[in-house]
């Protein structure tokens, strides 16, 4: 499995949470989780697919900014 972070302007482990409920259910074979590093949470997901550009798209909908690392 691979392993993909993206740096992401989430604040809050409210807002966490209901983005992983969403993504869980977007991309339902990966492993996703949230880690807050300061003031920013930084997204993991392991897959074996690439989902750069689906999880970036989904950050963007729901109003948050992402960045692959």
């Amino acid at each position: 499995m691979g392993l993909e972070i993206f740096k992401t302007n989430v604040t809050t482990q409210q807002q966490a949470d209901y983005l992983l409920l969403l993504l869980r259910q977007r991309i339902s074979d990966g492993i996703i989780y949230f880690y807050p590093q300061g003031t920013v949470h930084t997204c993991h997901i392991q897959t074996n697919r690439d989902i750069t550009d689906i999880a970036c798209a989904f950050f963007n909908k729901e109003g948050f900014d992402c960045q692959k690392l």
